[in-house]
């Protein structure tokens, strides 16, 4: 069989950076090609230059057996090569059927839009998608695993030859990924091509026949997955042998840090109590949608309650605003941290610097800039952040180093207590290692911290103590020795009457 898509030898530069050099990869009709590497391996590079993002220095594309020079996407998707990207590209006022003909819309002979047309072609590629979804209904009104099913549409509706995923189950529960599994089988029944971005390890034996690993631009191998192991590929991305990389600690829990009381915000949680303690490591585990975040953000101020009670080191204090929780040691590493934990467009200094300003800034109001500078500098070096300066810009860091950058922000402002919102989503497994290591640094230390995580076998390797939502409630707790996956699953998705019975 002839591959659909090939790079050959592509290289890119760009100023003062070399992202590729001599990368040759080949893609085949029917086939799930996982790509892995570490933040900055060049994944994304490649996949631009292949859906006509940028065009490559050196080296060309082939597809379909020619040499093809696409120069913009648009290009690319006419050929047949969409990108369902990790950041999903849907206008949340319009239907569905609306979004998968964006752009592309079906019109009458006076231009007037054919909407019946455009709803029956939708529903018929749903209904093939075997999706319970109706064409008409408001994308806005569906939930992050859905709008991918939309985007996926899109690319049936395209007749797509090649599709590539970027991250696809970053924001999906282990429900919506089986799902999300179910679709790409259907693709490659279609004999659709899968270009399949991702860092955690486990789908690539559920759902890929073959893997690139990319390290520092350059291509080390393509292997069958059947024929490695994860422990090969992880060694490949790194470059060394790589053992555990939760490198699960035993803490010492030591005073109460963080305590509510019967926390309530109407169709949102209810009756939410729980302690967290100096030295330990709290997860906070439940599908997608259980309310985990909206406790927290509650917590912290970003939104209101309607009764309840928060303690902090025994004392009830009102946390009505994100000011007064930053006043009291209490810091936030966001689910999103694109979308609300940095300023993309500012340096590192800005962003290390903006939760303390009001404590650091002199009786004028001006930014105390030498404390400013000695902060970001004892942080970048004690977090270990890449980049080559403090002035550089957030938006052209790894997700690993701005998810550094936030950790930083955090400790500068002397929290004493981090609650860390799906903290390594999207970061590579190197990276995930540094970060749980900073995280038992902290706690260690003598801090507490609140991890929520959507992945079992993260919480499972983080975590000293468990305690599990389902539908605004804490449905259990689990202590060291009680926390599998089991045990996980049962909490999150099972009714007390199933349990009962």
């Amino acid at each position: 069989m002839e591959p659909i898509l090939r790079a050959k030898n592509i290289s890119k530069v760009f100023p003062g950076v070399k992202a590729l050099t001599d990368v040759s990869i080949d893609f085949y009709p029917g086939e799930v090609h996982a790509l892995v590497g570490e933040n900055g391996a060049g994944k994304s590079t490649l996949i631009k230059i292949l859906s006509g993002v940028y065009t490559p220095s050196e080296g060309t594309v082939e597809y379909e057996g020619k040499e093809v020079d696409f120069v913009n996407p648009r290009q690319a998707i006419d050929a047949g090569i969409a990108v369902i990207h990790q950041e999903l590209s849907i206008a949340k006022d319009l239907t569905v059927a609306e979004n998968v003909w964006l752009g592309r819309e079906k019109c009458k002979s006076m231009g007037l839009l054919e909407k019946a047309r455009m709803n029956k072609d939708t529903q018929e590629i749903l209904d093939f998608m075997k999706v319970n979804l109706s064409a008409t209904t408001e994308a806005g009104l569906l939930n992050a695993a859905q709008q991918q099913m939309i985007e996926i549409a899109k690319v049936i509706s395209q007749n797509a030859k090649v599709v590539i995923m970027d991250e696809p189950t970053s924001s999906l529960s282990e429900h919506e990924i089986d799902a999300l599994f179910e679709q790409v089988r259907i693709l490659r029944e279609k004999n659709v091509a899968i270009i399949y971005i991702t860092h955690r390890m486990k789908e690539l034996t559920e759902i890929c026949q073959r893997v690139t690993v990319l390290r520092d631009g350059c291509k080390v191998d393509t292997m069958m997955v059947a024929d490695v192991d994860e422990k090969q590929i992880v060694n490949s991305m790194v470059g060394r042998e790589m053992g555990d990389y939760y490198n699960k600690h035993k803490h010492t829990q030591g005073e109460e840090m963080l305590r509510v009381e019967n926390l309530t915000r109407k169709g949102v949680f209810e009756d939410i109590s729980f302690t967290a303690y100096a030295g330990e490591i709290l997860g906070f585990s439940g599908l997608v949608g259980a309310g985990r975040t909206e406790v927290m953000e509650a917590i912290f101020g970003a939104t209101k309650i309607d009764s309840g009670k928060i303690f902090l080191r025994g004392e009830e204090v009102t946390l009505d605003t994100p000011a007064k929780a930053i006043a009291n040691n209490l810091g936030l590493v966001t689910e999103d941290r694109r979308r609300t934990g940095l300023l993309l467009a500012k340096n590192i200094v800005e962003n290390t610097s903006l939760p303390s300003l009001p404590a650091h800034a002199s009786k004028l109001g001006f930014v105390n800039v030498p404390w400013e500078k000695k902060v970001t500098q004892e942080y970048m070096d004690k977090l270990r952040v890449k980049a080559p300066n403090m002035y550089t810009i957030l938006n052209t860091l790894s997700g690993g180093n701005q998810q550094k950058v936030i950790l930083g922000k955090w400790m500068a402002a002397d929290s004493n207590i981090l609650i860390l919102d799906e903290p390594t989503r999207g970061i590579d497994v190197n990276a995930r290692s540094e970060f749980y290591a900073l995280m038992h640094d902290f706690v260690t230390a003598g801090g507490a911290i609140i991890m929520i995580s959507s992945e079992m076998p993260e919480i499972i390797g983080v975590a000293d103590r468990v305690l599990v939502m389902r539908e605004g409630r804490i449905s259990g707790e689990l202590k060291e020795g009680e926390i599998n996956e089991q045990a996980l699953i049962s909490l999150a998705s099972i009714t007390s009457d199933s349990v009962a019975s």
